[in-house]
């Protein structure tokens, strides 16, 4: 039996104990609450042809808070139909003309149509049935959709909103060469 003569010991040896217990016992989350991203690779899907005919873009991601997709019923204010967190991913779509990179807009018989291409994705709810939220993977998205306007050097930027309506950061594709 250990006799403790001054209690500030035994109370510093078993705040210690504690602490040490505690830290020990909990994951170490080292993102915050506001999703980052990553843009990871792509994959360029060929027919038999040779010719690109689909996309396949992945990133990954970290939330803290696990916040992340969206539900089917998940349709009322602020994630209703035309509000711009309906979906809660976007893909912007660029290619290269005239030495810059722009958004491009669909053409019929060289008469553009309509508005830039954008691909808003929603994807369902990444959250975690545990107590710890914190979440980290990878997203993939693919398209068949891709028709190259004026180049067909092309690139994409992206970035998600979570459920608490933080924007993540912004990430851009290499370039990458689409022979439709």
């Amino acid at each position: 039996m250990i006799i403790f003569k001054d209690n500030t010991k035994l109370v510093f040896i078993t705040t210690s104990v504690i602490f040490f217990l505690l830290v020990g016992c909990t994951d170490r989350v080292d993102f915050g609450i506001i999703p980052v991203i990553k843009f990871e690779n792509y994959q360029v899907h060929k027919n038999q042809n040779g010719k690109d005919t689909a996309i396949t873009l992945t990133i990954s991601f970290t939330d803290a808070d696990g916040d992340l997709g969206l539900e089917q019923a998940d349709t009322f204010h602020p994630f209703n139909s035309g509000s711009k967190y309906h979906y809660c991913m976007y893909i912007y779509y660029y290619e290269w003309i005239d030495s810059a990179w722009q958004e491009v807009r669909p053409e019929i018989g060289g008469i553009p149509i309509g508005d830039t291409i954008r691909f808003p994705y929603r994807f369902r709810s990444l959250t975690p049935n545990t107590p710890n939220k914190a979440i980290k993977g990878q997203i993939d998205w693919h398209t068949n959709l891709i028709e190259p306007q004026k180049s067909k050097n092309i690139k994409f930027a992206i970035f998600i909103y979570d459920r608490r309506l933080n924007k993540s950061n912004i990430v851009e594709s290499p370039k990458i060469f689409y022979n439709r």
